[in-house]
């Protein structure tokens, strides 16, 4: 009988040898659930008190956190790369002066998150590609009707997408965020 119960009180203490391990693991590797908050808090410029984080969820096969936040009555969606901290994707736009448009909570924007929409390999801002597809167009932004400005990850490349309507007809731009190349261009009627 004292055989069985050494058998098996080195059997639950390797289990738990090799839990502590996985646990240091995890709190060596990837950043904790507090500091999510504080990068979603940050990035959406808000006080703590008013956002409801839904759910932080870590996914270990893509080594990122999936958050859900509720703010303003409205649902938003993060991925923070869990290992560095740093926001893949979100559909929460921050508002920026510069930009001429409020798109605070829209939630059908993608962006990499930080406010001015640059990442480390970003040249050109968000307001510099509007100015390029405005200067392209041979128009001013005093009279057009910015219907988007936003950026969104393209195979890892972060794209400007801008659109706007002047004399009935829709402008349509895409622009690399690292050279302020038009990818693509497209000039519709409205009444199509």
């Amino acid at each position: 009988m004292k055989k069985y119960w050494k058998i098996i009180i080195i059997t639950v203490s390797i289990i738990a040898f090799f839990a502590l391990l996985l646990l240091i693991y995890f709190k060596v590797t990837f950043i904790g659930k507090d500091d999510v908050k504080k990068i979603v808090i940050d990035n959406m410029n808000v006080s703590s008190s008013d956002v409801f984080f839904e759910s932080i969820e870590l996914e270990l096969d893509k080594n990122y956190y999936e958050v859900e936040v509720y703010y303003k009555n409205k649902d938003y969606e993060y991925k923070i790369d869990a290992k560095e901290g740093k926001i893949i994707y979100t559909d929460f736009q921050s508002y920026n002066s510069d930009n001429n448009t409020n798109n605070n909570g829209n939630g059908n924007g993608n962006s990499n998150g930080n406010g001015n929409n640059n990442t480390n390999n970003t040249k050109i801002s968000l307001q510099e590609a509007r100015n390029i597809a405005l200067e392209h167009a041979n128009l001013d932004i005093s009279v057009v009707n910015i219907v988007k400005c936003e950026s969104e990850y393209d195979d890892g490349i972060l794209i400007h997408e801008i659109e706007f309507i002047y004399n009935n007809y829709e402008y349509d731009y895409k622009i690399d965020s690292r050279t302020g190349e038009i990818i693509s261009f497209d000039k519709d009627s409205i009444y199509n």
